[in-house]
């Protein structure tokens, strides 16, 4: 197996698992429009998944200032940020803030991401489908916050 066969792999693996992994938030805005007996459960798994998601794109950041010789302090700082307002939003925030807040933080996680992304070997397909992520994701939140404000 030559290089170029394993980055062919890694990039159909990749894109798939990058959007297979929407799928838990389409299904709970989905769930929560089809049903009132379910908002109350997708709403709860929705939400989960979303901090469990926030804190992995922060947990990137902190791979990298492991990996990378530049710039590690700042890295290790933006690698706990999504954490703690995961954290916050869980403890303290009612609903529907903690859908505002965590919408936001996909797309504000996106935005610092990006200069610094650009500045690494970081394949082209990811780059792409990141926003492509991040929108779909803030979408999402902004439907189930609309939902439950209805």
């Amino acid at each position: 197996m030559t290089a170029d066969d394993d980055q062919t792999r890694m990039e159909a693996m990749g894109v798939r698992l990058g959007y297979l992994g929407l799928l838990p938030f389409v299904a709970g805005a989905v769930a929560a429009l089809l049903s009132n007996e379910l908002a109350s459960i997708a709403l709860q798994a929705f939400v989960l998944y979303s901090l469990a998601i926030l804190s992995f794109m922060g947990g990137v950041h902190w791979g990298l200032a492991l990996i990378t010789g530049t710039r590690q302090s700042a890295r290790l700082l933006i690698s706990v940020v999504p954490v703690i307002a995961a954290w916050i939003c869980l403890m303290t925030l009612p609903a529907h803030l903690t859908l505002a807040v965590l919408g936001g933080g996909f797309i504000a996680q996106w935005f610092v991401d990006r200069p610094i992304l650009a500045e690494l070997p970081i394949p082209s397909w990811y780059l792409e489908m990141r926003p492509r992520l991040a929108y779909v994701v803030a979408g999402c939140h902004l439907f189930m916050l609309f939902r439950l404000m209805s």
